[in-house]
């Protein structure tokens, strides 16, 4: 029999705060992330403003040498465990898993190195490249510090990275292979790189990014990471300790048509979501809230509103739902992973985090966004919906215990 599987700790860093309480208070507000300015320098390079962290350190986690989409996950790990009053310590290391991953891994040490190597490649800054850039290093380097030997896994679905990983967390602990997860993903891609592969994909916006927006033209790049700590709710109850909420089941899909667009023909994000309904024998009338994907591309945008009215009919237009993504930009990978985080939040409190930049309602996207403010509203049961290039499709849902 499969066991009940809650979220007691998460850890959070992103343009809107390097902590849980900045994150929550600045969700609330509406703040965005994004530099104040039209564009953004990268290393030289002029790109459409990016939603960077601001005054992170590293060192004090001792991971400075590393890359930072590294010292972004050691560092939110660090917090999920302080926030669920988790002694790793005093349990078996074998207990507990690790599910923490990136869609990206080490681009900036990629960056940063590739000149150097090829100037002198030698064994050692080969090792220290490979090191700093493969996406499982993260789980190794959170393994290393709180010295944990259970089971790590590190799936890689593009922007659903994040929501995949706290799945695959869910998953381990639900079927007993650990009683602990850390589960969560972490990117770290405002580099030269990835902005210009974006750009020259037409898929950054000019200026600002505005999901369901009749004048959204595209994402605005993000980074940082999100972790939350697993456990049953025996475990929980036992530890006296806060549980945001339930994970209650999640489904996957995928789209072949084409990489970067999602066929309307196909109906991969519909057919996921009425996989994910049926499995946790709810009905779209139970839904409280759906925490949408919301990238603000033309196509997106428009997709993802189709197939929520193909998946729940008349009732997907009294499901309040949202796209955090104008607070945050887009992390990419770690994504999934932070609004599943702001989902619980609104769970555990009440409230409707709001669409950022959300000004004029595009007609064809006629859904109720929250736009501009959050909203008061008691949630028992929340979808989460992740998408990505190479048509990963991911869902959750989460229930208030």
């Amino acid at each position: 029999m499969k066991r009940r599987v809650v979220v007691t700790g998460m850890g959070v860093l992103s343009p809107i705060g390097n902590t849980l309480a900045e994150f929550r208070e600045n969700l609330k507000k509406g703040i965005s992330g994004k530099e104040n300015a039209d564009h953004s320098i990268v290393e030289g390079h002029k790109f459409p403003p990016v939603f960077p962290l601001k005054g992170f350190n590293p060192r004090p986690y001792g991971t400075h040498l590393l890359d930072p989409f590294i010292q972004y996950a050691v560092a939110a790990a660090e917090q999920a465990v302080t926030d669920a009053r988790f002694d790793v310590t005093a349990i078996d290391p074998y207990d507990i898993a690790l599910s923490v991953s990136s869609s990206k891994g080490g681009v900036h040490s990629l960056g940063r190195f590739k000149e150097r190597f090829l100037r002198n490649p030698s064994a050692i800054l080969g090792a220290r490249m490979y090191t700093s850039a493969i996406p499982n290093f993260a789980d190794q380097w959170i393994a290393r510090r709180m010295k944990i030997q259970g089971p790590a896994k590190c799936y890689v679905a593009a922007c659903a990275t994040g929501t995949v990983a706290i799945i695959q967390g869910f998953r381990m602990v639900s079927e007993g292979q650990a009683e602990y997860c850390l589960a969560g993903a972490t990117d770290a891609s405002i580099t030269p790189l990835m902005l210009g592969g974006y750009n020259n994909m037409k898929a950054l916006a000019a200026k600002d990014i505005r999901p369901f927006d009749k004048r959204r033209d595209g994402f605005l790049v993000g980074e940082g990471a999100g972790v939350v700590f697993l456990e049953t709710l025996e475990s929980a109850r036992a530890r006296g300790v806060k549980i945001y909420g339930e994970i209650i089941e999640a489904a996957y899909g995928q789209d072949s048509k084409q990489p970067i667009q999602f066929d309307l023909t196909e109906h991969a994000l519909s057919h996921t979501l009425g996989v994910l309904t049926k499995r946790a024998g709810i009905t779209p009338r139970e839904i409280d809230y759906v925490s949408l994907h919301g990238t603000g591309t033309k196509h997106g945008d428009f997709y993802e509103t189709a197939e929520l009215k193909e998946a729940f009919g008349e009732q997907a237009y009294g499901i309040p739902m949202s796209s955090t993504k104008g607070s945050t930009g887009h992390m990419l990978g770690a994504t999934g992973a932070i609004e599943i985080i702001a989902t619980l939040l609104g769970i555990q409190e009440g409230f409707i985090p709001p669409t950022v930049g959300l000004e004029e309602k595009d007609p064809a996207c006629d859904l109720d966004y929250t736009p501009g403010d959050m909203r008061r509203h008691t949630i028992t049961n929340a979808v989460k919906v992740s998408m990505g290039f190479g048509g990963q499709v991911a869902v959750a849902l989460f229930r208030k215990v």
